[in-house]
């Protein structure tokens, strides 16, 4: 039995780090211990153009106080955008590529595509310039199940922008089924990201006796125990293609968990590596954690691996309740419960 591990330092590949004194707040727990993290633009006023990215960008390696943090971010995509401002913006690493929100899929996403074709334009931008289409996968309609929307995306939208664009590099966020793990597995230049909540929990934690439990709510929703499963083997064992993207998302407890407004989203960053580690253990698959947290995000973007490391000693730990400060209380991700790892420091 391993007491401590050693891995080159992580990157967070899909983070919310949200606005204001939230932001302040969360910020420090995404740079604790990630050379780099995405942040997702879809703040309340959605980042598409070059100077939004840039100022926030700026605010939050600021607010991380870590000279050596990295904020990248993706343009928010839109079938208005200013054409010539993106492809400048991606041109000088503004942009690292470009997210797709179908309309009113998760939070803040009613400023998203509605006919996903409109935008065909700037995926051939993407594609040309090499960078990466970042994709919330589901269709929400009507006829269309919660718990299948993923595999309607995949059906009715992804399968044709591959097929359309052989070439552009494309990242399936947080994969959450069977079914997106095998098109992830099964098709070329695509890759996926696996948060530590779809591999920890089912839909009986969040639904239960018509009753849902707000803080195992999210977008797209945990699924059944199969999918769980084929999440862990994907990133733990066949993992070449999958990487680490906690979705971290917080909400305050009051107004947006607890009365009717109930917003998606699971904070984990304050102790997203230990819960990652954690699942690699009980899979006995530690020597591959490596791999998955720190090599292959960055080679699919194309970036440099990180020259530090990350040291983790085998420590009980019970994850408190909440984090608060000043006005913000947020749920934490596997509050009350013991994880079993703790990190010890950063190392060059």
């Amino acid at each position: 039995m391993k007491n401590s591990i050693k891995i080159i330092q992580p990157d967070d590949w899909h983070v919310h780090f949200r606005e204001g004194e939230m932001l302040n707040v969360v910020t420090k727990y995404s740079s604790r211990v990630n050379r780099r993290c995405i942040a997702m633009p879809n703040t309340s006023t959605p980042i598409t153009n070059s100077i939004e990215a840039i100022n926030y960008k700026n605010l939050i390696q600021k607010n991380s106080g870590k000279n050596n943090f990295e904020a990248l971010i993706p343009c928010y995509l839109t079938d208005n955008l200013d054409i010539d401002d993106f492809e400048y913006a991606l041109h000088n690493n503004i942009f690292i590529g470009g997210k797709l929100y179908p309309n009113n899929a998760t939070t803040n996403s009613q400023y998203g595509v509605n006919d996903i074709k409109k935008i065909y334009n700037i995926f051939e931008i993407l594609e040309k310039q090499n960078k990466t289409l970042l994709i919330h996968g589901e269709l929400n309609r009507s006829d269309i199940d919660i718990f299948d929307r993923e595999k309607y995306f995949i059906d009715e939208e992804l399968y044709q922008i591959r097929k359309s664009f052989k070439d552009l590099k494309i990242v399936l966020e947080h994969v959450s089924s069977d079914y997106g793990v095998d098109f992830v597995k099964t098709n070329i230049n695509i890759a996926g990201t696996i948060t530590p909540h779809h591999m920890l929990l089912t839909k009986e934690d969040v639904f239960k006796d018509e009753e849902i439990n707000p803080h195992h709510y999210c977008m797209p929703v945990v699924k059944n125990e199969k999918d769980l499963t084929s999440l862990r083997n994907a990133a733990c064992f066949n993992n070449s293609k999958f990487f680490l993207g906690t979705d971290s998302a917080p909400h305050h407890v009051v107004d947006k968990k607890q009365n009717d407004s109930l917003k998606a989203g699971i904070f984990s960053s304050s102790n997203s590596i230990e819960l990652y580690a954690s699942i690699f253990e009980e899979e006995n698959a530690l020597e591959n954690l490596e791999k998955f947290s720190s090599i292959n995000g960055p080679k699919f973007y194309n970036l440099d691996v990180n020259d530090q490391y990350l040291i983790l000693d085998k420590e009980d730990k019970i994850v408190p309740e909440y984090t608060e400060e000043g006005n913000i209380k947020i749920k934490n991700f596997y509050a009350n419960k013991k994880i079993h790892w703790k990190v010890a420091q950063l190392e060059v």
